[in-house]
Parts: C-alpha cells; structure tokens; sequence
C-alpha cells in the first residue's frame, strides 16, 4: 500500500480543507489519497440553493447520493428528483446542475471518478453574492469544466432558487 492509501477516518464535522464554512462543500477524500481513482465531496445544501451553475466536465462521471432532504438535479435537458438513499450519476461530457428545492437543508455526497475535480471547489470557495462568476478560463483548463451561465439563469427564474454565497 502506498503512503497516499493509508486508511483514515473523517467525523462527521472534520473539514481538513476548510472549504465547507466557505461553499458548503467539504472534501473528504482526496484524488491522492486513491491513486487518482476517485474523490469524495460532501455537499450541505442551503434551502432552494443551487450547489453551482449549470456545468459539465470532460474528464469525469459523478455520482450524488442523497444522505438528507432531497434534492433536484438537471440532467441534460431534464429535470429529476431524489430523496434519501437515492442515487444521480452524471457522466462525463453531460450538462448538469444539483439544487435543493425544499425548505430545509440538504445533505449529499458526491463520488467523482476519476479525481481531481474536487481542488475546483478550492479555486471558486465562495461564488458572488449577484450568481456571477469570475472569468472561467483558468479553471476550463486546469478542470476541463465548462459552465452555461445562460442555462443557469433560466434554472434559477423556472425553479425559485438562488446562486451565489454560501450560507449557512
């Protein structure tokens, strides 16, 4: 076993990036710490807030798994939704965007195959109040993700939620 694979244990509030306070995603498990096999995010959802605009990645498949509430996910050009225990898998090269569309918080992981996406939410910790985003280009190259700030805005007017700062 290599040094990155040693076995860990993570408490429910341990947050060794720091990232959660900031964008309400906590990195659990790390590309290196799998060989570059996968990645594990934990996402806490504010009411009707969207985890991030509508985006896709070239290089990797994702699946969410609710652990609490429920959630929406846009997926292509439909929309779908999950309660606890349920599964979403986005793959690679596939427009998509996860909100919460209820009234209180909820909880979900997200498996990411291969790794490596999961420093992005290191780079974008806090998304501006107004839902904009800053210029995108660093982050198409160094993440091979693309972002559809126009289908984003249509999401947030037809489902009632918000984009922007993390609260809560």
């Amino acid at each position: 076993m290599s040094e990155t694979m040693e076995p860990t244990v993570l408490g429910p509030d341990d947050d060794p990036a720091g990232t959660l306070a900031a964008s309400g995603a906590r990195i659990m498990v790390r590309e290196h710490q799998t060989d570059g096999g996968c990645a594990l995010v934990e996402h806490r959802i504010p009411s009707r807030r969207l985890t991030s605009p509508v985006h896709r990645h070239a290089r990797e498949d994702e699946y969410t798994v609710v652990q609490s509430g429920r959630v929406a996910a846009l997926l292509g050009d439909r929309v779908v939704y999950a309660e606890v225990g349920a599964m979403i898998f986005k793959p690679r090269g596939q427009w998509h965007a996860v909100w919460n569309p209820d009234d209180r918080e909820a909880r979900i992981l997200e498996i990411i195959t291969p790794g490596g996406l999961e420093g992005l939410f290191e780079q974008v910790p806090e998304l501006p109040a107004d839902g904009s985003l800053p210029d995108t280009t660093a982050l198409t190259e160094r993440f091979g993700v693309e972002f559809d700030l126009v289908a984003t805005a249509e999401l947030v007017r037809t489902h009632g939620v918000s984009f922007g700062s993390h609260s809560g």
